[in-house]
């Protein structure tokens, strides 16, 4: 079942990351190079290799992936869409339609959401797997998720 939960997780992040981008465009705000690439690697990709590792024997790479990369994006976005006084940040935004600033400041607090709540359900995941563990059950505890039988 935790597989299939943050595979979905995943999925919905990504739907809420190009929706957001999509608004990006429409606002023409655009990010530096680095900023760029820490999207794309960070928010993008390693989101999506996280719930493809899920899938095989590395559930715990697979774990650490998707947790960290929750949390990084949670702390980027945090940062840019609610902190750091830019055209990222949703009280400056540059001029443009009331739909575009609407599916800017919404999608914004979904993908915070959405992020919030993997990086939560991250953590849990991986406290329950490490636990299981510890006590000799090979990661049963998380249902559906199977770790590599040791000699």
């Amino acid at each position: 079942m935790t597989r299939i939960i943050i595979t979905a997780l995943v999925v919905f992040h990504l739907v809420a990351s190009l929706w957001h981008g999509s608004a990006h465009a429409q606002l023409a705000i655009a990010l530096p190079p680095e900023k760029t690439i820490f999207v794309y690697v960070v928010i993008l990709i390693a989101p999506i290799v996280a719930a493809v590792l899920l899938w095989t024997r590395y559930v715990s790479i697979g774990l650490w992936v998707f947790f960290l990369s929750m949390l990084g994006a949670l702390l980027f976005g945090a940062y840019h869409h609610y902190v750091l006084v830019s055209s990222d940040n949703i009280g400056h935004l540059p001029v443009g339609s009331p739909e575009s600033h609407s599916q800017f400041i919404t999608s914004a607090a979904v993908i915070a959401l959405l992020e919030l709540t993997s990086a939560l359900y991250g953590a849990f995941c991986m406290g329950s797997y490490y636990a299981s563990l510890h006590r000799g059950q090979n990661g049963s505890a998380i249902k559906s998720v199977q770790s590599p039988k040791h000699p």
